[in-house]
């Protein structure tokens, strides 16, 4: 979606004719269910509730239909690099070093004070 979204963006949407963003037109950037999964396309045209969309870096349109009952949001704006830090923390060393490994911490501190203050009125 080059220029408008780069790879490790994180893509905000918003609802369909929601007070930020109005209804799904020619040139909007949709956020579709296909599968299992979610795609970020601009929208090429609407003809009722079929949608034809397509990437920017792609020539063609999407071969698949899109039904505006498809469509989970509309884009209200971009977050950079912040999908590439969600991608690293379902890792298991992300997992490891941004939840594991200060919630240890935390506890032994926690464990420190408390030894201290038992020790410390005994």
């Amino acid at each position: 979606m080059k220029p408008a979204i780069n790879m490790g963006d994180m893509v905000i949407t918003g609802p369909i004719n929601g007070p930020f963003n109005g209804e799904v037109k020619p040139e909007a950037i949709v956020t579709y269910e296909r599968g299992k999964g979610l795609v970020t396309h601009r929208v090429v045209s609407v003809d009722g509730s079929a949608l034809v969309t397509k990437g920017e870096a792609l020539e063609e349109t999407d071969p698949w239909p899109v039904t505006l009952s498809d469509v989970r949001g509309i884009y209200l704006l971009k977050l950079p690099y912040v999908g590439y830090a969600l991608n690293f923390i379902r890792t298991k060393l992300g997992w490891f070093l941004t939840i594991i490994l200060p919630a240890t911490l935390l506890v032994a501190l926690l464990a420190k004070e408390i030894v201290k203050e038992a020790l410390g009125k005994a």
